[in-house]
């Protein structure tokens, strides 16, 4: 009796084993490709001009940005943007103040499907910025014995609209509103920085 129930359970259990591996066979194909949430990756660098009001007179940013697009529609990566000159700029008592900003930090965005000739989407720069001033011009990165400083938090939400020119190159061009946040000063005020801001660059990589 108990040889006949050992036939039966190792019967059964050969039963089991067999329809499992089947079952397996059958959708690990399936699972196997659609388990797989980014599909498709591509590395990018880009060139970006930023035109805006600092203390009420028109200047720009240049800048670089680097990142990778995943599935075509995700943004994500780093910037960074400064002046390449000094602004001459009328800053509180200060009549002829020489200022210049520097900004760097992380983005993330998502867009329209980028293999399309006319695409858009939307940015979010996240980072911190520093600023200098002084009465005199000075070189680019000589920030000592600076009379004028502020550092902080900058935030930038952006739309933007891009068109394929090759299948390395595309153009984009874009709007954003720029807000800083720090601790204000008798000198240099919030509203003296935030504003629209208009973008225009080069993005290359392998689009196709």
């Amino acid at each position: 009796m108990i040889r006949l129930k050992l036939i039966i359970f190792g019967c059964l259990l050969s039963w089991i084993t067999g329809n499992l591996n089947a079952q397996f066979r059958k959708y690990e194909p399936v699972t196997v490709k659609h388990d797989t949430l980014i599909s498709h990756i591509r590395i990018y660098s880009g060139l970006i001009h930023q035109h805006q009001n600092f203390f009420h007179k028109a200047f720009s940013f240049q800048g670089i940005e680097a990142g990778v697009i995943l599935n075509h529609t995700i943004l994500a990566g780093v910037y960074g943007s400064l002046f390449i000159s000094n602004l001459d700029a009328h800053v509180a008592d200060y009549s002829g103040l020489f200022v210049n900003i520097k900004q760097g930090g992380l983005f993330i965005g998502s867009m329209t499907k980028n293999v399309c000739k006319l695409h858009y989407g939307w940015l979010l720069n996240a980072g911190y910025f520093s600023l200098t001033g002084k009465e005199n011009d000075f070189a680019l990165f000589q920030d000592r014995q600076s009379i004028v400083s502020a550092y902080g938090l900058v935030l930038s939400p952006q739309v933007f609209a891009e068109m394929n020119v090759t299948r390395w190159l595309k153009v984009r061009t874009g709007l954003s509103y720029s807000i800083y946040n720090f601790e204000d000063q008798s000198i240099i005020k919030k509203h003296d920085l935030n504003n629209v801001s208009l973008s225009f660059g080069f993005v290359f990589g392998k689009f196709n």
